[in-house]
This record gives C-alpha cells, structure tokens and sequence, in this order.
C-alpha cells in the first residue's frame, strides 16, 4: 500500500437495518467493504470459513473474495458499513457494488477488480475482528456515514480522513494486539501511556507509574518496551522534546517559559535533555528554523 498516495473513493456508505430474515447469497466485491456488526447476529462465511458474528464484531471483506451472510439472530440487524477503494482512480465512478458471484460476472465486470493491498504484512487487514474499544470506530464510520448522506460543503474531504482513522485505528490495534497477545496486556499499555502523553508538562518517574497501575517497574518496561520500541520513561522523553519543538519553533515563548511548561527543573535540565536528542541547543535550533 503506497501511504503516502492514499486518496480513498468511498463508493456507498450506510447504517443499514436488517429483517430476521435476511439473507446475502454468495457474491465477490469489486471494492473492499467494512462491515461493523452493531447490533444482532450473523452467520458469515468467507472463502469457506464460517463466523458466527456478534454485535461488536468487525468484517472486512476485500476484492475478489467469496462471501455470504445471513441473519441467524432471529432479530433485526443493524450493520453500518462501507464500500471504497483505497486510491481513486479513472473508473471509480462507474464501478458500483457487487452483488453477483464471479461466475455471473461478464468481461466488463471483472476488470473492476482493486488490487488487494490489504492482505499482508504490514497493512493485513483480517476478515474477522473485535476492537477493544469500539467506541471510536462507531465515532468515525457514523460521521463518514452522516457526511456521505448529508454532503455538506467539503464533505468530500471529511470521509477520506473519517475513512483513514477508521483503517489506522484497526491497524494499530492489530499491531499492538500481535505484540501483546501472549501477555494479554494491550489495555494496560495504552492506559500507561495515555498517562505519559496527558502528563508531558512535568516530570514522571518510574516509581509513579508502577504505583498507579500496579505493576511492577522491571515488568512494566519490558511490556511497554516490547510494544512501543521504548521504555516509559524513553517515550516520555521523546513527546517533551516534541512538543519543546513544537513550541520553539511556532512560539515566541523564551526558553525558560518553555522549559518550565514542560516540567523540566531549570533552563539548564531543559537545554541538555534537548541537545541529547536534537545535537543542537534549544537557541539553535530556533534560529535555523
């Protein structure tokens, strides 16, 4: 996947309501398709593999790949969902969503084909998943959904980024997920570090990060170093120098005002942390910049 040419079409996107009923014989998409399961019960079988899918579960179905669905909740369904393609492209218009199996589908209809970008390392999007935390997923894709249906002044650039934080939501969570599946700590991490990151104005020791989340500080950076590449205190680090940038570079603020609102214990503390990361003094790198 070319990331730094990512332009998303979004082809369909809607907050579908479905009767106990309903089924989707077999049919292959031209596009890729996320699915979130909000609400019932589905059966969904994917190039043979059978998911019993639950309200909070995630489908994503990618170009080319056999797949049907049917409601076995004996209840509505409720399934927010998007087609798109991963770059526009010159027939993005044209192409619409796929209800046939590859068999039904003339000459035409099968040069619609995506490249599937999305089934290796390091972009592998799985076929089935459950997010941690839901909540966020449900934020975007409802506001890609309202801005599709809605389309209000540039929206068109609204669903590309709602679309975007949708797919490095998943993605991060699946790479933290890997790193921590044997520990089973992925949800004690990310809270670590949400703390360090609302805390980058002052200093924060080991000893405090051990005592709040109950863990002890040998085991905690091996966790968090296993991770995020870094130890606790390495990342804290990291996010002061950034925002010290950040603030000399795009502030008129003295040196000492901003070593202060990071926390650091005096202009000298400030200077050294910052020559160790950036090679240069905090006065200098103002004035190159």
């Amino acid at each position: 996947m070319q990331v730094d040419k990512l332009s998303p079409y979004i082809r369909v996107a809607m907050d579908s309501v479905l009767e106990p009923t309903w089924k989707m014989d077999e049919r292959v998409i031209w596009d890729y398709e996320l699915l979130y399961l909000m609400e019932g019960q589905m059966l969904v079988t994917v190039e043979d593999v059978v998911y019993h899918g639950k309200a909070g579960d995630c489908f994503f179905f990618k170009p080319g790949q056999r797949h049907a669905i049917q409601n076995i909740g004996g209840t509505r369904v409720r399934q927010p969902h998007v087609h798109f393609d991963l770059y526009v492209q010159p027939d993005s218009q044209d192409v619409g969503v796929s209800f046939k199996p590859l068999h039904q589908m003339n000459t035409k209809e099968k040069g619609w084909f995506r490249d599937n970008e999305l089934s290796a390392s390091p972009f592998l999007m799985p076929t089935h998943f459950r997010l941690g935390d839901p909540f966020p997923l449900e934020q975007s894709l409802f506001e890609l959904i309202r801005e599709f249906e809605t389309k209000p002044p540039f929206y068109e650039i609204r669903i590309k980024g709602c679309l975007l934080a949708i797919l490095s939501l998943i993605m991060r969570e699946q790479y933290w997920g890997s790193k921590t599946k044997s520990d089973g700590q992925l949800g004690l991490l990310t809270d670590v570090r949400s703390y360090i990151e609302h805390n980058v104005h002052r200093c924060i020791k080991l000893d405090e990060l051990s005592e709040r989340f109950h863990i002890s500080k040998f085991h905690l950076i091996h966790l968090f170093k296993n991770l995020f590449q870094q130890t606790p205190i390495q990342y804290h680090q990291q996010i002061r120098i950034e925002k010290a940038k950040m603030m000399i570079q795009f502030t008129y603020l003295p040196m000492q005002d901003i070593a202060e609102q990071l926390g650091y214990s005096n202009i000298h503390a400030f200077s050294r942390a910052f020559k160790g990361s950036e090679g240069c003094s905090p006065s200098k790198y103002r004035q190159e910049k």
